[in-house]
């Protein structure tokens, strides 16, 4: 594996097994001796850094995108493998009717406490804006902490069938394939049928699992069963769906299908998750708002991303990027910057990881430019989470750039991007994004320091990884130490190579 490969995965994720390419790549001289990846979690495939569900107000922590990961939440209910559901009497069900039918048929399933109370919470309504999302969910997690529920099931009586909103016990990463949005809703006929119900099933597994991460292996194979049996609906629908019906269950079934992949590495599973995206796309209601769009469009773009990598396809990474461009180009700025934004940041995930899958040097330059679009929205005074998140792929891109040309500049500004993330991340309050940090500025500086033989250089490399080493010891993280340690000793020969 080149020094290339390496550093690329200790950024973005987890090495993938993918076939031989049958594209063409530029003839290279491989670099020896280069720093590894950090690990990424076991039995999970890599997905691009995603920014968060919700306004700054609303995110969630700035984890790194490499692993080691962090340990689960205090908040993550581990006593029992069960994930609780709360369900609340459904608005407009004036008997009760649809609300019980529900609940008895979420209670039937494996692996779910399913509890029905009274609650007063306000629908978000009709279309709602981000703003009364947000506010609609910490209202819903605020019910969930004082019943100690892991899943929240929110339900209206409308016009021609159900409407079902997912609120899980913490905000859910955005863009990523497997995940539910923001913006997601599930519209059923009041009489739905068993395939529907399934797939509900199938839905609430999916939200839930976030708040049982250690008991995963648990809840795996009820969710993958579900899952796949839910993709069965990818070969016909019930009859008598309105547009609105067709196109949310279509969404369900790609988020539902992708964890078929993130569990079990199944390819088949990204595959079925692309179908059902671009199904939702073409037969679900035509007239969306920009959030359902955005939402949609991005996830199809990352799966497609994804299958793209795995399979060096040329054609499916074009395809991706027609997906985020729609983003890009359908949105405003103005009255849509946050699903701008996210476009503009899976754009420039996208050209890079062409970029270094080809070892295209044009690919890495237009991910730098769709970077530094994405930072007009997410700004380090107002969004340092998610500024850290684009600065550290910018960094990448500089770095996969400075391996593919010749010279030293992308190299130098590599360093300067990654030196800024560490400087703005806190060793004491996030030692774990802070170790990746000073590990990635180590693998940037070594990379120059080598090009270069700049002993100043390899000695400020040597640091970063001592002072990452130092991190991972102190956490007890051995997989992390053993990595940054083989960096450290590659450094050290490196230096013992300059004579000293």
């Amino acid at each position: 594996m080149s020094w290339l490969t390496r550093f690329f995965e200790m950024i973005l994720g987890a090495p993938r097994i993918r076939p031989k390419s049958s594209l063409a790549r530029p003839e290279t001289d491989p670099v020896e001796d280069q720093p590894e990846e950090l690990p990424a979690k076991e039995s999970e495939p890599a997905t691009p850094p995603q920014p968060s569900l919700q306004e700054k107000a609303a995110m969630d922590d700035d984890e790194g995108s490499a692993p080691p990961v962090p340990a689960a939440s205090e908040t993550m209910r581990t006593h029992s493998p069960e994930i609780s559901v709360l369900v609340p009497e459904f608005k407009n069900d004036r008997e009760g009717g649809f609300t019980a039918r529900v609940v008895d048929t979420l209670k039937t399933a494996k692996m779910l406490d399913v509890v029905s109370r009274n609650v007063d919470l306000n629908s978000p309504g009709d279309n709602p804006s981000i703003a009364k999302i947000v506010a609609f969910q910490a209202d819903a997690r605020a019910v969930m902490t004082d019943a100690g529920a892991d899943l929240l099931l929110f339900g209206e009586v409308i016009r021609g069938g159900l409407r079902l909103r997912l609120v899980t016990a913490e905000p859910m990463p955005e863009g990523r394939v497997d995940a539910f949005a923001v913006g997601d809703e599930l519209h059923v006929p009041h009489n739905f049928g068993a395939e529907i119900a399934n797939l509900l099933y199938a839905s609430a597994l999916v939200a839930g699992l976030p708040a049982k991460e250690t008991h995963r292996a648990a809840l795996a194979p009820y969710l993958v069963g579900a899952a796949e049996q839910s993709v069965k609906l990818l070969e016909g629908l019930p009859e008598d769906l309105d547009e609105t019906q067709i196109g949310s269950i279509y969404t369900h079934l790609g988020v539902v299908a992708a964890n078929i992949w993130r569990l079990q590495n199944k390819t088949g599973g990204l595959t079925a998750a692309v179908t059902a995206f671009e199904k939702a796309t073409r037969e679900g209601r035509k007239e969306i708002t920009p959030l359902v769009m955005a939402e949609l469009k991005l996830r199809l773009g990352v799966a497609l991303q994804e299958l793209a990598t795995i399979n060096d396809d040329s054609v499916m990474f074009d395809d991706a990027l027609d997906a985020f461009e729609a983003v890009t180009t359908a949105l405003n700025p103005k009255t849509n910057r946050r699903e701008w934004g996210l476009g503009y940041l899976c754009l420039g995930t996208a050209y890079l990881s062409r970029g270094k899958s080809q070892l295209a040097a044009d690919d890495c330059a237009r991910a730098n430019t769709a970077f530094d679009a994405a930072m007009k929205v997410f700004t380090k005074e107002k969004d340092l989470p998610r500024w850290l998140e684009v600065m550290t792929m910018k960094g990448t891109s500089l770095m996969t750039a400075g391996a593919i040309n010749a010279g030293v500049k992308d190299l130098e500004q590599a360093a300067e991007v990654l030196n800024e993330v560490l400087e703005a991340r806190d060793r004491v309050s996030q030692p774990v994004p802070w170790a990746q940090a000073s590990n990635a500025l180590g693998s940037a500086v070594f990379a120059l320091a080598k090009r270069t033989q700049d002993r100043k250089r390899l000695d400020e490399a040597i640091a970063c990884f001592d002072s990452a080493l130092s991190v991972y010891e102190n956490l007890g993280q051995t997989m992390a130490v053993d990595v940054v340690r083989k960096n450290q000793q590659r450094a050290y020969r490196l230096r013992e190579s300059m004579g000293g």
